[in-house]
């Protein structure tokens, strides 16, 4: 009983003090000129009063534009760009104690010995490194879907109903998880009714939603703008295949000395067992690759597969997995709401996943992380004790990861080398630390706006720079990738050119056929105008191009 109070009372005072730490330690550290700024500029251009679909591309439903809108008109001008990669850590910390509360309304922590705070506190850390901190439309989705978990589990229906449509609102990749919910509900709830509640905040949510749309003239070009994206071969390969092709070195060799004592007729040692092996190997390895490629690594190689599959099992078999820790009354006869509960938690991890770019569930890491505990829950080990080893693992490793902040390009730079306050030339990102390097190029863009005037588009990138200057967008993209515009590059091209916008093309980037390394993120309009027009002047980090002289 005393170790148990005092876990408790450890596991409180972690939950309190790791955020904080996180807030402090990561969050003021990074900006690019491409992810970075994306929700800054599309949020700037709500509140100039602009729509999305009618005035300007965004490939997502909208819902998540007019959130970070909303709280960009709240936080105080100077503190926009902290406060809304500060928003990032309160998002994925509300979304992994949403998960967690949900899931002790099925499951008996205390049986586990399992302190609620430790798992929601271990669910924030491997969730909030999977991603850099700046705002994003796949934590909005998290944070809206988990918190229609929680109002479901507490007999809450049409919230809930409401919250899983937002969750849909802003991608569309979490489709799936408001119909898990339902059917959670009709299998447990003793009112059948609620069902039909929970449709009802949903259907009610989404007819609002495409109401506003198209009374503002926009419901067309939503329609075109979102669909199309994804094809069913990466449709497999986002849902399915990248589960089976994972790395599975790591989950071999750490059940190997499990395996070898069974076969050997011994009792296998606690300290050998395979959750325990598993998470040295995955310290050890992940710390070696930071270590070699100097470079962010966020999710850490192929845990969050891995711990999806372990919730499979335990899905598909509940009586050995999920039985002896259910808080249901029936003992038997109850399994099946246990497994649709754990389904419908994991189902926001698989959604987040299903994405043209980023396919790994880790941004919601507390189901994944509650699946590893359970584990070793079935093979007799001592949950807490791990719990506390997974807390301290994702604390050292991730932080060897963060040593080397996401940038793009990908520069060789350590975090000690983000020392110059953006705030010195843009009042907007005061306390937002960058590199010399992006602290020249913020300066550049502000000289190049001054001499140029306002009618210019940063290319290929750049996505928060009207935002930051203060300027009514005078273009309709942020980023020109040809997946972000959704392969609308003749009438993007076009309108460069019929706007006479003067070009400030990002020299490190001009010669870039594609972003990143995905296929579809290619950069088509730039290099046309990187082709077909005048330069005008140069700088050491932009080119001014011009349209050709008629």
């Amino acid at each position: 009983m005393n170790t148990s109070k005092a876990n408790n009372k450890l596991s409180w005072l972690a939950a309190g003090a790791v955020p904080l730490v996180y807030l402090f330690l990561y969050t003021p550290y990074g900006m690019d000129t491409t992810d970075f700024g994306y929700f800054y500029g599309y949020a700037w251009r709500i509140l100039e009063g602009q729509m999305p679909y009618r005035d300007f591309s965004y490939i997502k439903p909208p819902l998540a534009l007019y959130w970070h809108a909303m709280w960009m008109w709240l936080t105080p001008e100077k503190f926009e760009i902290l406060g809304g990669k500060a928003g990032f850590v309160c998002t994925i910390l509300a979304s992994s104690w949403l998960t967690a509360l949900f899931l002790a309304k099925f499951f008996d922590f205390a049986k586990m010995g399992l302190p609620l705070p430790l798992l929601a506190t271990c669910g924030f850390v491997f969730g909030v490194h999977s991603f850099p901190h700046m705002p994003w439309h796949t934590a909005d989705g998290i944070l809206f879907c988990c918190a229609a978990l929680f109002a479901a589990s507490r007999g809450w229906p049409v919230p809930a109903g409401i919250l899983a449509a937002w969750a849909m609102l802003c991608k569309q990749s979490f489709l799936l998880v408001p119909l898990a919910i339902l059917i959670l509900i009709f299998v447990w709830r003793p009112r059948k009714s609620e069902g039909f509640l929970f449709i009802l905040g949903w259907g009610a949510m989404m007819a609002a939603a495409f109401l506003f749309l198209y009374l503002n003239g926009a419901w067309e070009q939503f329609r075109a703008m979102t669909t199309g994206q994804l094809d069913i071969r990466e449709a497999l390969d986002a849902g399915i295949l990248i589960y089976l092709r994972q790395n599975w070195l790591l989950p071999l060799l750490a059940i190997s000395p499990w395996l070898l004592a069974r076969f050997a007729g011994r009792q296998p040692v606690p300290w050998l067992a395979p959750c325990w092996c598993y998470l040295a190997i995955l310290a050890t390895w992940y710390i070696t690759q930071v270590l070699l490629q100097k470079t962010w690594i966020g999710f850490g190689l192929s845990w969050p597969t891995l711990f999806m599959l372990l919730g499979a099992v335990c899905i598909f078999l509940p009586r050995i997995f999920l039985l002896p820790w259910s808080r249901l009354p029936g003992a038997d006869l109850r399994w099946l709401p246990l497994s649709l509960a754990m389904a419908a938690s994991l189902a926001v991890s698989w959604s987040v996943a299903i994405s043209g770019g980023y396919k790994t569930p880790a941004m919601c890491a507390t189901p994944l992380i509650f699946c590893f505990f359970v584990i070793q829950a079935a093979m007799g080990g001592n949950v807490a004790r791990l719990a506390w080893g997974t807390l301290a693992c994702g604390i050292i490793m991730f932080g060897a990861g963060y040593q080397y902040p996401y940038v793009f390009p990908v520069r060789p730079l350590e975090m000690r080398d983000l020392s110059h306050d953006a705030g010195s030339v843009y009042p907007r990102a005061t306390w937002v630390y960058v590199d010399g390097d992006m602290l020249a190029r913020l300066a550049e863009l502000k000289m190049l706006r001054e001499k140029y005037g306002a009618n210019y588009k940063t290319l290929p990138g750049f996505s928060h720079a009207y935002y930051l200057n203060g300027d009514k967008p005078v273009y309709g993209s942020d980023w020109l990738i040809d997946w972000e515009i959704n392969g609308d590059v003749d009438r993007l091209y076009n309108e460069l050119v019929d706007k006479k916008i003067t070009v400030f093309m990002e020299r490190d980037q001009m010669d870039a056929k594609k972003a990143d390394s995905y296929d579809r993120a290619g950069y088509t309009v730039p290099q046309r105008v990187r082709k077909n027009w005048r330069i005008v002047e140069e700088t050491p980090h932009f080119v001014v191009m011009q349209p050709p002289l008629e």
